[in-house]
């Protein structure tokens, strides 16, 4: 990651746009990726739960969320590769707020350590559209 100590992230960084704004981007995005057939289906978004995403937020020091794309390798032999966003917590100096991992966590709980980011919580498993959509304005297949 890059020196985020000179662009401290606010909590309302983002902006609104209009439904037509919308519309050009997501139209801009499926016109450029499905003909990734090596992808299977073409995902053009994922839903996460309020609850979830609430969960994420509430996490200390959170003041935004950031999203990784990323892309699930088959595991299942279907020769599917799954389109992913993983959304993680980012404190007000651009870091990600991530739990240690699974060796660093055993580690730390036998020398009886706690803190913040040992609770730190990493959201995935979205609900992708299509299949999942309404064929809303954003959800048109």
């Amino acid at each position: 990651m890059s020196d985020s100590s000179k662009r401290p992230i606010p909590s309302d960084a983002g902006a609104f746009i209009t439904l037509e704004e919308m519309n050009e981007l997501t139209s801009n995005h499926d016109a450029e990726f499905a003909a990734q057939k090596s992808l299977g289906q073409h995902v053009k978004a994922m839903c996460f739960g309020r609850d979830k995403v609430i969960e994420l937020l509430d996490q200390p020091g959170a003041v935004a969320l950031r999203i990784y794309y990323g892309i699930k390798i088959d595991t299942d032999g279907d020769g599917i590769k799954e389109k992913k966003m993983v959304l993680v917590a980012v404190d007000e100096e651009g870091n990600d707020i991530l739990p240690p991992s699974q060796e660093e966590a055993k580690a730390a709980a036998a020398q009886g350590i706690q803190s913040k980011e040992l609770s730190a919580k990493i959201l995935d498993a979205g609900i992708p559209c299509p299949t999942y959509c309404t064929g809303g304005k954003g959800g048109k297949s």
